[in-house]
């Protein structure tokens, strides 16, 4: 029942039409997206930006700063559309997790008061002088800080745009998604519209306040380290590599800022994080050079795009084949269906199905009975050949994914619904 509600849902937001339920379905999915625990750091950001900007109604600058985060996903929907899904792409790069880490890393600061940014603050004396387009370019920034947080919500949307662009760039497409998810982003934003016009129910004073400010600080730098060790696992290292480098690099930081005895706190932090990032360029140079001396020379030692260095995964009683060759051989052989997982270790829903097809008795046992079970990486070279296959667009979106295909390579079945049990059965049972 919940896989079959969950697919509705998603048909609703990924079809070509635009009725008065997608809306509804949009609004609400970006409210809910709204609720995930990485986007609550912002709501006190919020509270505290739009209390020192005054007006003559107090609606004003929260509704600028509201529709200021919703224009974001409309432009995230441009980019896509523009990009053809290169934007999204982009995202799953190692660099760009590292640099999530870090500016979630110095906002942490900053909420702990340990970094003043005075953009971010705004300056209750001359707050009426406010301009409605620094409040507007803030909600722009509240978007973009939110957007990590709900991609996988907006994985639906995008999917309709790439299915539509396979022969080119079409402006009208490009605009009705767009429109899409800037109707998704005006249902995100609905807490923080409220927010900004009620005010945050908090005391204006008490030691417990500082409490809070600790405790808040505290989880935005636990969501950097979350990004810092997914860039590790995607540059092919352990976790707890990404765990020591943050513990050294937060324990470097507080002596630096130490041997400090002169100046505001603020200003001994940017001093110490200016020579932090001096000294720990380099090794981030070295690991991003070495991570790249390691990719290019198991590209030259792979000789076909389809083998791996490991022909097969046990993942309780299912075996994963890892060799295209082997995959099809077997199919040709038994006159099963081939059932690929496209997987990720960045990806939560691909380790979430996993976990499933072993929990859940009537996959496991279709799946162990009825298939030749073949797991594809994000970072195996037939991957990009799946990738760039018109017919797989979604895999320009993101991940997890699934495909369903006959001895001959047909394809029988896909979708990135790692719910949806009966749809996948009744593929396999069909043949």
């Amino acid at each position: 029942m919940v896989s079959e509600i969950q697919a509705f849902i998603e048909s609703q937001l990924s079809s070509g039409s635009f009725s008065f339920l997608s809306i509804f379905f949009l609004a609400l999915g970006g409210l809910l997206a709204g609720l995930l625990p990485c986007v609550y750091p912002l709501y006190p950001i919020t509270a505290g930006i739009l209390k020192s900007r005054v007006s003559k109604h107090k609606w004003s600058h929260p509704l600028v700063y509201y529709i200021g985060l919703a224009t974001m996903y409309a432009v995230f929907g441009l980019i896509a559309g523009l990009s053809g899904g290169a934007f999204n792409s982009f995202l799953r790069y190692p660099e760009t997790q590292l640099v999530l880490a870090i500016l979630l890393f110095i906002l942490g600061l900053s909420v702990a008061e340990f970094l003043y940014f005075p953009f971010f603050s705004g300056d209750l004396r001359n707050s009426v002088n406010v301009s409605y387009a620094n409040t507007f370019f803030l909600g722009i920034g509240a978007g973009l800080l939110s957007s990590p947080c709900v991609g996988p919500v907006v994985v639906s949307i995008l999917v309709q745009l790439i299915t539509y662009q396979t022969e080119g760039i079409r402006i009208v497409p490009i605009l009705f998604t767009s429109l899409k998810m800037f109707v998704f982003g005006l249902g995100l934003g609905i807490p923080f519209l409220l927010i900004g016009v009620f005010g945050f129910a908090l005391p204006k004073s008490g030691k417990w306040m500082k409490s809070v400010q600790w405790i808040l600080a505290l989880l935005i730098l636990y969501f950097s380290y979350t990004y810092l060790e997914k860039a590790f696992v995607l540059w092919g290292y352990d976790s707890g590599l990404s765990a020591k480098v943050f513990l050294i690099w937060s324990l470097a930081l507080t002596f630096l800022y130490l041997q400090k005895k002169e100046g505001l706190p603020c200003e001994r932090m940017k001093l110490s994080l200016f020579q932090l990032g001096a000294y720990s360029s380099l090794v981030v140079l070295v690991l991003l050079l070495q991570s790249a001396i390691f990719k290019f020379q198991t590209a030259i030692g792979e000789s076909d795009p389809g083998s791996n260095s490991v022909p097969m995964e046990v993942h309780g009683n299912l075996e994963w084949h890892r060799s295209k060759t082997e995959v099809f051989r077997l199919a040709k052989e038994t006159g099963k269906p081939i059932f690929i997982d496209f997987y990720a270790d960045w990806c939560t829903n691909c380790k979430e199905f996993q976990k499933l097809t072993l929990t859940n008795k009537e996959w496991n046992e279709t799946f162990k009975k009825n298939t030749i079970l073949w797991k594809v990486y994000d970072t195996d070279p037939i991957f990009e050949e799946f990738a760039n296959d018109p017919n797989y667009p979604e895999l320009k979106i993101g991940l997890p994914f699934f495909l369903i295909l006959n001895a001959d390579g047909k394809m029988i079945y896909k979708s990135n619904d790692y719910l949806d049990t009966k749809g996948m059965i009744e593929a396999i049972r069909k043949l």
